[in-house]
């Protein structure tokens, strides 16, 4: 039996595209940007990132993965995978290739029990409430953006390191005062808590800085064609935020 026939057939997968490895594309569990549903990836965030990976021709496989081990990975110079909506930081972007913008958040808000609305009541401004007896909880490892800086200076806070669920019950009971959160994230929070609204209340300060941007987060490792197809993509999809 001839070879030619086989060989041919070898030669025409190793040329095309299909034969390439996919982009793997991580994602945290952080709904309604990105999480799984029955063992799917959705959220609006994914969508969006979807639509500008097929736009960008770059074939993907999206993965759940922890936030921690994304950011020790990313850190190896070969490493070529993508996550999903990152912040940009001074320290990410010495590891990391980061895309234009792909969305901003909504101001951050304050998160507190209803029983205390009533100290709350003649607040603000951050500045009145950082200085105030209560006890703010906060996610370690999260950048809350401009105001990074002044949270770090707040004596009466905690640093923990759990998910917002968590903090939300620590609020609960008790345990902290208030924290701030996305108000994007909240209705899914107090879901998954099986809680009642009745119990929380959301405070906005009019000089809360604006929403962060969000980014694609790529290891150094990503060849810069595909790079460069990814902000191209964004470009003729509108995507960039003000």
């Amino acid at each position: 039996m001839s070879t030619r026939p086989l060989l041919f057939l070898a030669l025409l997968l190793v040329g095309t595209p299909c034969a390439a490895q996919a982009l793997r594309v991580f994602y945290i569990e952080k709904p309604p940007y990105y999480h799984s549903v029955e063992g799917e990836p959705t959220g609006f965030l994914l969508e969006r990132s979807r639509a500008i990976f097929a736009a960008a021709g770059i074939a993907v496989q999206f993965e759940s993965r922890p936030a921690k081990r994304i950011l020790m990975e990313v850190a190896d110079p070969q490493a070529s995978f993508c996550s999903i909506g990152w912040f940009k930081t001074a320290e990410r972007a010495q590891l990391a290739w980061f895309s234009q913008p792909i969305h901003r958040d909504e101001p951050m808000q304050v998160l507190t029990r209803s029983t205390l609305q009533g100290q709350l009541r003649e607040v603000r401004q951050i500045e009145q409430l950082l200085n105030s007896p209560l006890r703010l909880g906060l996610v370690d490892g999260f950048s809350y953006g401009a105001i990074d800086q002044r949270l770090a200076q707040q004596p009466a806070r905690q640093r923990i390191t759990a998910p917002p669920l968590q903090i939300v019950m620590m609020l609960l009971n008790e345990r902290i005062d208030y924290t701030l959160v996305d108000s994007r994230e909240l209705p899914y929070l107090i879901g998954e808590a099986d809680l009642s609204q009745g119990r929380l209340s959301q405070l906005s300060l009019a000089d809360m800085p604006p929403g962060q941007l969000r980014y694609l987060m790529c290891g150094k490792g990503l060849e810069k064609n595909q790079r460069a197809a990814i902000n191209q993509a964004i470009q003729q999809l509108e995507l960039k935020p003000d």
